[in-house]
């Protein structure tokens, strides 16, 4: 069977879904709507280049009954090399927009969640993570090592200042990026390795691809988090710190009203409070340098109102990083100079 999505994913619906309406969703082949009764659901073939062995962790934690603020898995199969999956559909707006790239690949943006919005939402992360994590999955999932993420976004950084050069050399918003990514880079590492990479730490089923674009912030039973195919055993702070660096700007108010509203449905172990703002700073390095590059690449152009929309949100990106620069960096220490010595007079 081909990997190719479109007449298949619709066959599958029909499998799952007898005598439903299939209507396409947002020109996406891969995914469908399909409605019966009073009832609509998604349906789609699941990313090929997703191993097997992670497709049925996302869908049996999916499954389990006791999960909150997440799409239901109603039904699923694998037909050769294709996996198809049906979820309850949810209804509401997202709390951030993307651009779609190609078949399974989207170009996520910042969003600005407003205060108001992102209480709830930190609300319901925390109850995501409490009812979604069980010792079974935690046992098989794949494992997030916050030592791997430091050493991801140092390469990547590396590879981003390559692809921007002459943006660089250029008095813009890609220098404002690699100045102030180097400084929190190097705090981050001393930070992080201080506090053992959270080698020791509880681990939760994080979600771990916390865009806006996978928030529905208005549903009516609450927010609900979209798109699981990235859960993974980690600490609960690599969730929160997603959350943070790409949903609105860095303050201690917001971040205080996060962590207040999380915790009344799970608790979070101080280390992991102390080392929020350095992985809220490895994520937005990653994110603000993937912006940039995308915006500047010639081979593959974005029209010139996608190129705007993703330019204004990697100031966006730039700005959350100054803002933590310039309250977690130290200042350098000053240099005092040694008065001259005069000679006594005669």
């Amino acid at each position: 069977m081909s990997l190719a999505p479109g007449i298949e994913t619709t066959a599958a619906a029909e499998r799952f879904l007898p005598g439903a309406a299939i209507e396409p969703v947002d020109g996406r082949s891969w995914l469908l709507s399909a409605t019966t009764g009073d009832r609509r659901f998604s349906v789609r073939q699941l990313d090929p280049r997703l191993p097997a062995a992670r497709i049925d962790i996302v869908q049996e934690f999916l499954k389990q009954p006791e999960l909150r603020a997440a799409t239901s898995l109603i039904a699923s199969e694998r037909v050769g090399t294709a996996s198809f999956d049906a979820r309850v559909w949810v209804d509401g707006a997202t709390a951030g927009a993307a651009i779609p790239a190609a078949d399974w690949r989207t170009l996520h943006l910042p969003a600005s969640v407003e205060a108001t919005t992102l209480g709830s939402i930190a609300r319901a992360l925390g109850e995501f993570h409490r009812s979604g994590t069980s010792t079974s999955l935690l046992a098989r999932a794949p494992r997030f090592r916050v030592k791997d993420m430091l050493t991801q976004v140092r390469r990547t950084l590396e590879l981003d200042e390559r692809a921007l050069g002459a943006e660089i050399r250029k008095e813009s918003k890609a220098r404002r990026w690699l100045t102030t990514s180097r400084v929190l880079l190097a705090n981050a590492e001393s930070n992080l390795e201080r506090a053992e990479f959270l080698r020791d730490e509880p681990l939760v089923m994080a979600h771990l691809d916390l865009w806006g674009s996978h928030i529905v912030s208005e549903s009516t039973s609450g927010p609900v988090f979209l798109d699981c195919a990235t859960v993974s055993a980690a600490p609960a702070v690599v969730d929160l710190a997603q959350f943070l660096a790409r949903n609105g700007a860095w303050s201690d108010d917001r971040v205080e009203l996060a962590l207040n509203a999380y915790t009344e449905t799970n608790p979070i172990p101080p280390l992991q409070r102390r080392v929020l703002p350095w992985l809220t700073a490895l994520d937005a390095i990653a994110s603000c340098g993937n912006l940039l590059v995308r915006a500047h690449d010639e081979r593959r152009p974005l029209s010139e109102n996608d190129r705007r929309t993703v330019l204004v949100a990697a100031d966006q990106q730039v700005d959350l990083l100054q803002g933590l620069a310039s309250v977690f960096v130290p200042p350098p220490p000053r240099q005092h100079r040694r008065p001259n010595r005069l000679s006594g007079r005669s």
